[in-house]
């Protein structure tokens, strides 16, 4: 199965400022972060029920999912799928308020 991929404006300025934030470091790691998360979002398209629904106690995200971002572990995707539709929520480190974020969203 083949999806359509929206991502929502905080999701790409949450990739765009990771990458910055890596390149300060290294700027080949903030290059493969972004192919990394291209990765992740060509394997969410192709198999979007294949990763775990997020928990959160509040019933506007309960069909929320997770999948880490290939090779970045502790970066994480948070989508949700819409017949087929995967609608890309946010991309946060593991280490962030992640139930403060989403519920803001």
């Amino acid at each position: 199965m083949t999806c359509s991929l929206p991502i929502l404006p905080a999701a790409d300025a949450d990739v765009d400022q990771t990458a910055e934030f890596i390149a300060l470091d290294n700027l080949d790691a903030a290059l493969r972060f972004y192919d990394a998360v291209d990765k992740t979002y060509r394997q969410l398209i192709e198999h979007p029920d294949r990763w775990p629904l997020y928990w959160l106690d509040h019933p506007r995200l309960a069909d929320i999912r997770k999948r880490a971002v290939v090779g970045f572990r502790n970066h994480l995707v948070f989508y949700r799928i819409d017949a087929d539709v995967v609608e890309i929520i946010r991309v946060l480190h593991g280490a962030r308020d992640i139930h403060s974020i989403l519920g803001e969203s």
